[in-house]
């Protein structure tokens, strides 16, 4: 490993144990045993350490957007998803507890995220009008209410993670607990043929 995936690791680590606003780049040179010049010559500043592992996690979540927008049955997909996400989600912890500190610390990386965050949810939103075109979704559902369906998506998951303690990460159910209740979120706006398929994928 080298030294800037070293100090990625290392900050990451004590990140999601810490949290961002309680760990220094001299923390991360300590754990790693290395002078405090060794971490600033490959990153001058904190944020461009978390810019990095934004970066990273991104780039881990479009090969799993990739496989639900190509499944070919989106309905399995879109129910899957927070399968596949979730070790990912889990693995950068922080950027979901610390969000709130990072739009208000860095501003020019909290627009990256903004924008990243738009590009999701366009593609969640043509998952959605596919499942209304398939009668999965109710078709009394207009543009504004997938939009609201999509923002209150985002929420329970972040919600979710806020609301981990360190003796939740030890359940071995955690992973199963986190998809039922995101997928939850999808009944009320299911149609009879979508519930059907929702407890048949269950």
């Amino acid at each position: 490993m080298n030294t800037k995936e070293a100090i990625k690791k290392k900050a990451l680590e004590l990140f999601n144990e810490q949290g961002m606003l309680n760990v220094t780049l001299r923390d991360v040179a300590a754990q790693l045993k290395r002078s405090y010049g060794n971490i600033t010559y490959h990153y001058k500043t904190k944020e461009q350490v978390i810019d990095e592992l934004y970066t990273d996690m991104v780039e881990e979540l479009k090969v799993v957007s990739a496989q639900i927008l190509n499944g070919g049955d989106m309905f399995s997909s879109i129910v899957k998803a927070p399968e596949l996400t979730f070790d990912i989600s889990l693995k950068y912890l922080f950027l979901f507890k610390d969000f709130v500190e990072i739009k208000r610390g860095y501003p020019r990386l909290a627009g990256k995220i903004d924008k990243s965050n738009a590009v999701r949810k366009s593609q969640l939103k043509y998952a959605l009008i596919v499942l209304q075109e398939q009668n999965f979704l109710r078709d009394d559902m207009g543009d504004d209410d997938l939009d609201y369906l999509m923002e209150l998506s985002g929420a329970v998951r972040t919600f979710f993670f806020l609301n981990l303690n360190k003796e939740d990460y030890k359940k071995t159910n955690l992973k199963k607990k986190y998809v039922d209740y995101v997928n939850k979120l999808l009944l009320p706006y299911l149609t009879a043929k979508g519930k059907l398929r929702y407890e048949a994928l269950l």
